[in-house]
């Protein structure tokens, strides 16, 4: 708890994450997510409203190192627009190190290509969830055949050409469904990724429930603050979401067409949560948070 607490007195000022997320629009149709249930699914975020979001970033000083992950309830590669944005980052945000995640389904050569060229890329998330054919349509609507291919031919590219990114290893992730079946994904990943143990590692994510969207699981760890209040999270209508497990936007701290992304972080009831609230059991949506 004292270290969570470190962490939100030093970005009590500016974010240690971003999340923008740039369209509302995903190829897949996982379980676990209400993408289905997003009024903004098939919107499309301006580049009006992307520039400005970065502007407004500027105010960060240039010597506090943050995190923009260019997504959020989203598909990155459903953004036409990505690469151009990231390398927009680039040239206006030197101090902001790039996170990405993708389903990897709708990968191209090209966008292989453009994905090694980022700079300050930071790490990358490939949300397979499983290796197991049935269960992967399950859970995600999609082919794994296709998505397998996609990622081999991305790790051919970079034991080819290299890639220069922070974290040493691709991060191919499943969110937890339950004990037989995870260590049954842990089990296979050796043969599948055989060829390039050296680039990839498998990473189990906590299964969570939105605090906005059929919240079912029980509560975890309310005697503590969060990490996330540290985080600014922009939906691709302009919405900040209260935190990452906000989904919906339903609990919005405000609207970046309205108040500036920094104004928001800013205004007293965000920083009482890092500077004065001891724990999420005090927070309305928080209490309802399994993270």
């Amino acid at each position: 708890m004292n270290e969570i607490k470190s962490l939100l007195n030093k970005y009590r000022d500016y974010p240690l994450e971003v999340t923008i997320e740039t369209t509302g629009r995903c190829n897949a149709r996982c379980t676990f997510c209400p993408h289905h249930t997003l009024e903004r699914k098939n919107h499309e975020m301006s580049d009006d409203m992307f520039r400005l979001i970065i502007e407004q970033l500027k105010s960060i000083p240039p010597t506090h190192l943050f995190y923009i992950s260019p997504f959020k309830v989203n598909e990155i590669l459903m953004d036409k627009n990505i690469f151009s944005r990231i390398n927009y980052i680039n040239q206006n945000l030197p101090n902001a190190y790039i996170r990405l995640f993708s389903n990897f389904n709708l990968v191209t050569d090209d966008d292989i290509r453009q994905i090694c060229q980022i700079k300050n890329l930071n790490d990358i998330y490939i949300s397979l969830n499983s290796l197991d054919n049935e269960e992967y349509e399950m859970i995600m609507g999609l082919k794994l055949d296709k998505t397998l291919r996609s990622i081999f031919s991305f790790l051919d590219y970079i034991r080819k050409n290299g890639i220069v990114m922070r974290d040493q290893k691709i991060n191919i992730s499943r969110v937890s469904q339950y004990p037989e079946a995870d260590n049954k994904f842990f089990q296979a990943f050796p043969t599948v990724f055989k060829d390039y143990t050296d680039l990839v590692s498998p990473r189990i994510i906590a299964r969570q429930e939105w605090i906005d969207y059929q919240p079912t699981a029980a509560p975890l760890k309310q005697e503590q603050p969060c990490a996330r209040w540290a985080d600014i999270n922009i939906c691709c209508n302009g919405v900040v979401a209260f935190c990452c497990m906000d989904g919906r936007g339903a609990y919005s701290w405000g609207n970046i067409m309205e108040k500036s992304a920094l104004e928001i972080y800013n205004q007293p009831e965000y920083r009482r949560l890092r500077i004065e609230c001891p724990n999420k059991s005090q927070v309305t949506p928080c209490r309802r948070c399994s993270q």
